[in-house]
């Protein structure tokens, strides 16, 4: 339990940093891939937490909420973190 608990925690940490930066960022791609980020770095607590609630509640084996936690919060993580750097990268080498 107290893993889970660890990894709930890095989850909320990492959205609480991702909406901080979110806020900050003016608009465009930038802002966009940050939203992405910061919604995937949310979704898998919360996917986790659902799928432990319905398997208790009901008591049946419930896959899709286990199934965006573990791959689709991390691949929307990954293509929000890759899209913001990249387009930050992209729009600092532009000239003025």
């Amino acid at each position: 339990m107290s893993k889970f608990l660890l990894m709930v925690g890095a989850a909320v940490l990492a959205a609480v940093v991702l909406f901080t930066l979110w806020v900050r960022t003016p608009r465009g791609w930038t802002k966009t891939f940050l939203a992405i980020a910061w919604i995937s770095a949310i979704a898998f607590p919360v996917c986790a937490v659902l799928h432990n609630a319905v398997d208790a509640v009901f008591h049946v084996d419930e896959p899709v909420f286990f199934l965006l936690a573990i791959i689709g919060a991390p691949v929307g993580l990954a293509v929000g973190l890759l899209g913001a750097a990249i387009t930050e990268l992209l729009a600092r080498r532009r000239p003025a």
